[in-house]
């Protein structure tokens, strides 16, 4: 098979996996961008939802979260203050803005990519971070958030994509969040369930979702990592 049908076929391929890599072919180390945080639509339709557990009997299903929520809650708290507390607590542009912060801290520790505040520092990359999803799940274990974030970096004189990659994450929602804990290391015991989240105020709530976001964003900041590490060193 010709070389350039081996190419265009590997090129269908990583599409098709939804992560691009071409970090060797610009200048993005030690270099300048603009990061930008944004909500697909699609997010603020997910953001109202929360599944229950599924059963052995019944297929799992979608249903209003405050009503489940308070019936996860043992309806300790009343339906409509659940759905107050989640109302004021879910702000889907925090969200994005955490989950971004996740990402560009990788970005800006392993490529060295600065920050600038506008397009008027004439940039030559944008950092992007989408907030694709955000689901909240209740089940025996306690509360996660569902999370699905994307990450790109541009080249803005050719607009093409240097690197990007779509990561959906489950976080469980913990009252605290130590620096370096990764989500998988939480202890049952630290995961908060519907009762006790609900029974923190609306600020509380937001922040706890907001550790959620970021750490989503980290993941997306730790596969950037492992791409930097394949980039040839000079002088190697």
């Amino acid at each position: 098979m010709p070389l350039a049908s081996l190419i265009a076929i590997a090129a269908l391929v990583l599409a098709a996996c939804g992560h691009t890599n071409r970090l060797s072919e610009y200048p993005v180390l030690d270099n300048i961008a603009l990061y930008e945080t944004r909500v697909s639509p699609k997010a603020l339709d997910a953001e109202i939802w929360i599944a229950p557990p599924p059963t052995d009997t019944a297929q799992p299903r979608e249903v209003g979260w405050m009503l489940e929520i308070a019936r996860t809650a043992a309806e300790v708290i009343a339906e409509a203050e659940a759905s107050r507390k989640l109302q004021e607590a879910i702000v889907p542009e925090e969200l994005a803005l955490a989950a971004g912060r996740g990402f560009q801290n990788a970005a800006e520790t392993y490529l060295r990519l600065r920050s600038v505040r506008s397009l008027e520092d004439d940039p030559p990359f944008l950092v992007e971070t989408i907030l694709e999803e955000f689901k909240l799940v209740s089940s025996g274990f306690g509360v996660k958030a569902e999370i699905a974030v994307r990450s790109r970096i541009l080249h803005r004189p050719t607009a093409q994509i240097v690197w990007e990659k779509r990561e959906k994450s489950s976080v469980p929602l913990q009252r605290t969040m130590p620096a370096g804990l990764t989500p998988g290391a939480a202890t049952v015991a630290s995961i908060l369930n519907a009762g006790r989240l609900l029974s923190l105020e609306p600020a509380e709530i937001r922040r706890i979702l907001s550790y959620a976001a970021q750490r989503a964003g980290e993941q997306l900041g730790e596969a950037l990592r492992r791409d930097v590490v394949k980039l040839p060193r000079k002088g190697a």
